[in-house]
């Protein structure tokens, strides 16, 4: 009905968060009270994962005129429809790393504004093959849309193990904090899929030792070391022997390494074998065969050495006479022996000349 003074009517949201008016107050005056006036009322983005939340608007009259004065306020219900999702967005920018040191990285992001601090627990799933820089993400209401990067870096295990793959794996982490926010605290965790190359580490059995040995002299250092490490857990046995060993012998034969000892360098002792013979210097080769691990079984390296004969030389030597014979029968006698071992038994043929009357005898 006409009012007998301007009606103000208040308008005000219960709660702006979630939906906002377009105008505080509306004036009816007795000249356009029968005019219908609108009030539009504008869905707020909270940036929360709160779901679909009701509130109401409120109209309360204020007046000059009694009647209108008296009326009661009313009330208009809405709901909001959340369209915030609580969500992590994870987005790899590379994961392909290397033993040389190559980085991989992703960024971590929320997609809702969280309630509390959010807590990421950072963490690789092998780490002698990628390290992460960080342990642990947080994310607040002030930053929780501004990206986050994780960079792994590859490890050099030392291993022969060519190109492994590994993860790196985000979690809401189980702390207080979290609890604050149980959207986000009851996300399941995303795993990043990466890639560490393989650099030079390839199986091998280094050996080194001395050129040249003598008989009867020094004995030499034969050094034996692997090239790569085996894998965790399993042991290379390395055997060692000399092609010729009636020229040099090897001690001991046998080494063993593991992850741990890989790189120790062991010394095995190389002597050249007194024969006695007038053999000269003959060379041969120390072999070094691997076994026990896949990667180290078709392993063989060797070391070339040469066995310095000694004095040994071919000839033999005679001894004096005794004494002298006579035509009375008298004899003398003088001594034959080889200067050094013959190769096979030999024979040297008797002499049967006559000198001066007297017969050589053996």
């Amino acid at each position: 009905s006409e009012p007998f003074a301007d009606v103000v009517l208040n308008i005000s949201s219960s709660d702006v968060t979630e939906g906002a008016v377009n105008v505080s107050a509306l004036t009816f005056t007795a000249a356009d009270w029968r005019v219908p006036q609108t009030v539009t009322v504008t869905g707020q983005d909270d940036f929360q994962d709160d779901g679909d939340v009701a509130y109401n608007v409120t109209v309360a009259v204020s007046s000059g005129d009694a009647k209108y004065a008296a009326l009661a306020s009313q009330k208009v219900n809405l709901v909001t429809e959340d369209n915030d999702v609580a969500r992590f967005i994870v987005h790899v920018a590379s994961n392909e790393t290397t033993e040389a040191g190559a980085t991989a990285a992703f960024t971590v992001v929320l997609g809702s504004e969280p309630f509390a601090d959010v807590v990421f627990d950072v963490s690789s799933s092998d780490e002698t093959e990628g390290a992460v820089d960080v342990s642990a993400l947080t994310f607040t209401a002030a930053d929780w849309s501004v990206p986050q990067t994780v960079t792994v870096t590859g490890q050099d295990d030392f291993v022969d193990d060519d190109t492994v793959q590994y993860l790196v794996q985000v979690s809401p982490q189980v702390s207080p904090r979290n609890e604050q926010d149980t959207v986000y605290a009851s996300l399941p965790s995303q795993d990043v899929q990466l890639a560490c190359e393989d650099d030079a580490d390839a199986a091998g059995v280094v050996v080194s030792g001395p050129a040249n040995v003598t008989e009867g002299g020094a004995s030499g250092d034969i050094l034996v070391v692997l090239a790569s490490s085996p894998e965790a857990g399993t042991l290379v046995e390395v055997d060692l022997h000399a092609v010729d060993e009636s020229e040099v012998m090897v001690e001991p034969r046998r080494f063993v390494f593991d992850a741990t000892n890989w790189s120790v360098i062991q010394v095995a002792t190389i002597d050249a074998q007194n024969d006695a013979f007038d053999d000269g210097d003959v060379g041969t080769r120390v072999v070094a065969s691997a076994s026990g691990d896949s990667k180290y079984d078709v392993v063989v390296s060797e070391v070339a050495v040469t066995a310095v004969d000694d004095d040994d030389e071919s000839h033999f030597i005679v001894g004096p006479i005794s004494q002298n014979t006579s035509e009375a029968g008298a004899t003398g006698a003088f001594t034959v022996v080889l200067g050094s071992e013959p190769f096979a038994p030999r024979r040297r043929r008797r002499g049967s000349e006559r000198d001066g009357g007297c017969r050589l005898q053996r």
